[in-house]
């Protein structure tokens, strides 16, 4: 079988090496075909004379015009490097790192769940990536407008799934001195208690802050006397903004056919019970041994309950597709996050507009204008269900961690399979059909003792019966 092992090495190889290409020329279709007609990379060019303003004015926030800078000071570190670039170069260059960002992304999930080879991994990424740009809206806007999306995801997904020991936290401390809505990582750290990575986040989101802070002390002074302490930031809660592309919970409640107006108040009790009810259902999925759920779970927690949601928030609608294979097909969840992504498939942008018409005309705007957000709510829901079901079972994390190993039809496909991972940890059985198998974290002999241990004392860590 040595030839088929060499022959799985050169398949994997060739397949990434296609598929970097692949990437690289979907970049240049988004920058020059697609982007001229969707967002003409005016967030991208905003930030470009945000910069601009920043070298003559030393303060970034001022104008607060349209294309206004609205990220904390520490994002300018992230954007400054496009001014070492031709402007006509710039759309590029950013659609293709951020379309590399989103291919390390989906490696990232893709390590942590089969734990295959880099060169496998990579190879399945790339083409994940640009099958992502050509069926999600939400991941095609975030390149055509110049959106920062795929570089914060990449951040927290590698934090999240693959760093562990001392560094981890260090990348959701940067995500969050880019943007705000990733702090809320550093809280799940904390419910964690994992005590070392919440530290390093929050210091690395300070030395960030205080980098900043020493290289343009005009913008971070008026960033925290104006922005944060003086209620710039809390004016995004106030009033909603009724905007038809926003998959916000809040301006949900602000749009027709209810037309609530809420106070700053309401929108951030409503901002808090989102974001607390899925922390609680990421935690429990985490003590679970579903990581990568867990982490999706928080994504979509932080994005409905925010103040306003645009599209391209939703750029993790690829990861959707990964949760079958860390949960199983019979979990509930898994089979909610393929129905949702689903429904990101469709390019409801187009569908949006009022228009006067039959009551027909006012439901499909309806729809459209909330898909997302239902089926954003509808993935959150069925988590906080498992959280308030594992509650009442007391399910707490056990030394069996369920994930579906992909068992294959015949040995010589199996070894085909084993040499493209170069040896990867799954076994890969000779069977006709998908089988769910529970994988010991540990030597299996050593595990499988320390579990009958635990069920014979009836030790927390078990499935225990409800009393």
């Amino acid at each position: 079988m040595d030839w088929i092992v060499s022959a799985g090495r050169r398949y994997a190889t060739a397949t990434m090496a296609v598929g970097l290409l692949a990437v690289l020329a979907t970049s240049i279709a988004v920058t020059h075909l697609v982007a001229p007609h969707v967002g003409t990379f005016s967030d991208l060019l905003g930030r470009l004379a945000n910069l601009r303003d920043l070298q003559s004015t030393g303060n970034i926030y001022v104008p607060f015009d349209k294309e206004a800078f609205t990220y904390p000071p520490g994002a300018v570190l992230l954007f400054w490097p496009i001014l070492w670039i031709g402007q006509s170069l710039v759309p590029l260059v950013w659609t293709i790192f951020s379309l590399a960002a989103l291919v390390g992304t989906i490696f990232a999930g893709l390590k942590y769940l089969l734990h295959q080879s880099v060169t496998w991994s990579l190879a399945v990424a790339c083409w994940m990536a640009v099958l992502s740009v050509a069926l999600f809206p939400p991941v095609l806007e975030d390149l055509s407008w110049g959106q920062t999306g795929t570089f914060l995801l990449l951040l927290v997904a590698l934090d999240s799934l693959l760093i562990r020991g001392k560094t981890k936290g260090i990348l959701v401390g940067l995500a969050t001195a880019f943007k705000i809505y990733p702090g809320v990582f550093i809280i799940i750290f904390l419910l964690r208690r994992q005590w070392r990575a919440a530290i390093n986040a929050t210091v690395t989101a300070v030395a960030t802050t205080g980098l900043a802070w020493i290289l343009w002390p005009k913008s971070v002074s008026y960033f925290f006397s104006k922005e944060l302490l003086g209620g710039g930031e809390l004016a995004h809660f106030r009033g909603g903004t009724q905007a038809a592309a926003s998959s916000s919970l809040v301006d949900f409640l602000f749009r027709a056919p209810f037309r609530i107006p809420p106070t700053t108040f309401e929108s951030v009790t409503v901002f808090l019970l989102v974001v607390i009810v899925g922390l609680m259902a990421a935690r429990t999925l985490w003590r679970q041994g579903f990581e990568l759920s867990s982490t999706l779970v928080a994504l979509i927690a932080s994005v409905v309950g925010a103040p306003i949601a645009w599209d391209h928030y939703f750029v993790f609608a690829s990861l959707l597709l990964l949760v079958p294979i860390e949960m199983g097909w019979h979990h509930a969840l898994s089979r909610t996050a393929v129905a949702a992504a689903a429904v990101m498939v469709v390019p409801w942008y187009r569908f949006r507009r009022p228009a006067p018409g039959s009551w027909w005309v006012s439901t499909y705007v309806f729809v459209s204008r909330n898909a997302i957000l239902f089926a954003a709510l509808s993935i959150l829901l069925v988590a906080t269900f498992e959280t308030l079901k594992a509650a009442r079972f007391r399910v707490h994390a056990t030394s069996l961690v369920t994930r579906p190993k992909l068992v294959f039809t015949t040995p010589v496909v199996a070894h085909f399979i084993r040499a493209i991972g170069h040896g990867g940890r799954e076994k890969l059985r000779s069977t006709t059909s998908f089988v769910q198998q529970p994988e010991l974290e540990a030597e299996p002999a050593k595990a499988s003792a320390r579990v009958a241990r635990r069920r014979a004392k009836n030790e927390d860590g078990v499935l225990s019966e409800p009393a």
